[in-house]
């Protein structure tokens, strides 16, 4: 459910303060649902004010995040402004510049999608090299740290969290109980690949949504409100489960093209990328359903299913 608008008076205030003797516009986007996020335009410049979820959450560390790959040449929104804890809106806060264009979904040339796709793959690459503490949800309880630290010791303890309750909700709707117990039979085999010795910066929410582009031209990678610690693979999964949603052609290998530039693939990378898309599935589609059978849990369905064939 998409939350309510921050208090008008407290933001306008801390606009003012920000951008004094500016004729500053205020809209809230339209993606912003857990999280409210809030379009500033002033002259011919935008930028975006973003609210934390709760008092006590800090976005000192997505701000730390957005300098660190900004440094290394990640194409990424620039840090305006960062606020530990604005009294009048009673929230941390976050002010960035804006990543131009649109998402690359938009673009009708396959050829030119590949190609910015492609480049997206390159930033991706060092978005996944950058070290986290733990695995699972970036804490943001930690006041001013900008440490990358998250919930989990192992990768096994936030992965299987709670797979067993998803699967006995999706026993109950989407798949049968032979199939449910082939999913299940599918983890055991490949049961390895959950441990980790490391984790790795994810973006999260890796899609094409989330990759932008203006007249046909590689801009940047937008939106790190769900940035979390995992394998390396992570947004490489989460990016093949839902690759062919928007567009008629898979985009996978050109994010991997990019991808190899920057980083190393691990042996067997397109199964344990399949493995990790399945993983991300179940939950995905748990979540969905709350909302009821919709276009996008019948998706998700058909590529969970698509995973599981692919696995063996």
């Amino acid at each position: 459910m998409r939350k309510l608008d921050v208090d008008l008076p407290a933001l306008q205030c801390v606009v003012g303060r920000l951008f004094p003797f500016r004729d500053v516009t205020i809209e809230r986007t339209a993606e912003g649902t857990s999280t409210q996020v809030y379009r500033l335009r002033f002259d011919n410049e935008v930028c975006y004010l973003r609210v934390a979820e709760e008092a006590s959450a800090s976005l000192a560390p997505e701000a730390a995040i957005h300098q660190v790959l900004h440094s290394r040449g990640v194409r990424v929104p620039a840090v305006i402004h960062f606020e530990p804890f604005d009294k009048g809106l009673q929230r941390s806060l976050l002010v960035t510049t804006e990543i131009r264009g649109e998402s690359v979904k938009h673009v009708q040339s396959s050829v030119i999608r590949e190609a910015i796709v492609r480049a997206a793959g390159r930033d991706l690459g060092v978005l996944n090299s950058i070290p986290v503490n733990g695995f699972g949800w970036i804490r943001r309880d930690g006041g001013l740290s900008t440490e990358l630290e998250a919930e989990h010791p192992t990768n096994r303890a936030f992965a299987l969290n709670q797979l067993d309750r998803h699967l006995d909700q999706l026993r109950d709707g989407m798949f049968t109980q032979p199939e449910v117990g082939r999913i299940r039979a599918s983890i055991a085999d490949h049961d390895p690949w959950l441990d980790a010795d490391h984790a790795y910066l994810a973006h999260g929410d890796f899609d094409l949504t989330h990759i932008y582009q203006s007249n046909g031209r590689y801009t940047g990678i937008i939106d790190f409100g769900e940035v979390r610690g995992t394998t390396s693979l992570y947004d490489l999964g989460h990016f093949n489960l839902h690759d062919g949603e928007t567009v008629p052609e898979r985009l996978l290998p050109s994010l991997l093209d990019g991808y190899r530039e920057a980083a190393r693939l691990p042996a067997e990378h397109e199964r344990r990328i399949s493995f990790m898309s399945l993983m991300i599935g179940i939950e995905a589609l748990v979540r969905s359903l709350r909302h009821g059978p919709t276009n996008y849990s019948r998706y998700l369905t058909r590529a969970i299913r698509a995973c599981i064939e692919s696995l063996g």
